[in-house]
């Protein structure tokens, strides 16, 4: 591999370069992909601030001045085993596709693991298309020891909705709510420590082409509602994605998807991730009519003993963090 030249993104010091670049690879990545974020320089400004993603871990390879491979490394405390390990979240796996097939996937992903090793993490974590059989980058994966976890099913509701509830109610990103998310999602496998930065990142500083809110259901349920643009068929389309609900009580979700469902937009496609052990979404989402798209396989990869006890077994409940999948 003489050719190219490895580097963390720590080392490639023009900031808004690395950021032009990672938007213009992501695009010739993920251009063809649909319900993907469309990056624009100013969104990877904003995405690589994520509280935990440090520059020293993600890794890119270059051929001459030109990026032609890259991941992020996101390094966090996520609920494992009933207690807060330490987790490297590995995402936007892109290469050029001029340069592929050529190992620098491989290469990359290497040298993450080993970084994230000399980090501390207990384990790793990504995300990828579930194919059957395992093929791509699952298979890429799976020689590098991840193994499948939790699967989370993608859902579509097509425009234009009708409502069959209240709107859901705008409340304020403010200390109550960031309890609230906590106190009703923190007990599941997949939770990130939701700290003041990361609330601040993901609610508070968000690029304005990809505004969230947070609503309030009549049952007193908690979520979120994120616009913008998402790529369908490679052209980009007005979406919502719904995401973070946390009833008041168990066995409202449904009540809650419906008014969080009347309070998005009518117009636009409306999209849900649904992790394969939340029978109860998965019930309201058939019954609001969404219609399953597709499937992400969340795979996990044991870096100690403790994580390696968790591959045996499913996770009874799950934490879908979207930014981790989309991108928003």
């Amino acid at each position: 591999m003489g050719e190219y030249r490895f580097a963390t993104h720590a080392e490639i010091a023009d900031r808004a370069s690395l950021h032009q670049a990672l938007s213009d690879l992501n695009g010739l990545t993920f251009g063809h992909y649909s319900e993907v974020v469309v990056a624009s320089p100013s969104f990877m400004a904003w995405y690589t601030a994520r509280p935990g993603m440090d520059p020293r871990l993600c890794q890119a390879a270059l051929a001459g001045d030109q990026l032609v491979s890259s991941l992020f490394v996101t390094l966090v405390p996520m609920g494992l085993a009933g207690e807060m390990v330490p987790c490297g979240i590995i995402d936007t796996v892109m290469t050029h596709p001029d340069h592929r097939r050529r190992g620098l996937a491989r290469q990359l992903l290497e040298q993450a693991i080993a970084a994230m090793k000399e980090a501390g993490a207990g384990a790793g974590f990504l995300n990828t298309a579930q194919v059957d059989p395992p093929a791509g980058p699952q298979r890429l994966y799976e020689s590098l020891g991840y193994c499948a976890y939790s699967p989370v099913d993608r859902f579509v509701k097509s425009p234009p909705h009708k409502a069959e509830a209240a709107p859901a109610t705008r409340v304020a990103a403010d200390d109550a709510a960031r309890a609230a998310f906590t106190q009703r999602l923190g007990c599941r496998r997949g939770w990130i420590a939701l700290d003041e930065a990361l609330w601040r990142w993901r609610r508070l500083e968000r690029p304005s082409q990809y505004p969230a809110a947070i609503y309030r259901g009549a049952e007193g349920g908690l979520g979120v509602i994120c616009t913008g643009d998402l790529l369908m068929e490679g052209q980009p389309r007005p979406f919502s994605v719904i995401s973070d609900l946390a009833p008041s009580r168990r066995g409202q979700v449904g009540a809650l998807l419906r008014s969080l469902l009347a309070a998005a937009p009518s117009d636009a496609p409306a999209t849900v991730l649904c992790p394969h052990s939340d029978t109860c979404l998965a019930q309201a989402l058939h019954a609001a009519d969404f219609r399953p798209v597709g499937t992400e396989i969340g795979m996990l990869l044991p870096l100690s003993s403790k994580a390696s006890a968790l591959v045996q077994r499913p996770p009874s409940e799950w934490y879908v963090a979207v930014e981790s999948i989309i991108g928003i």
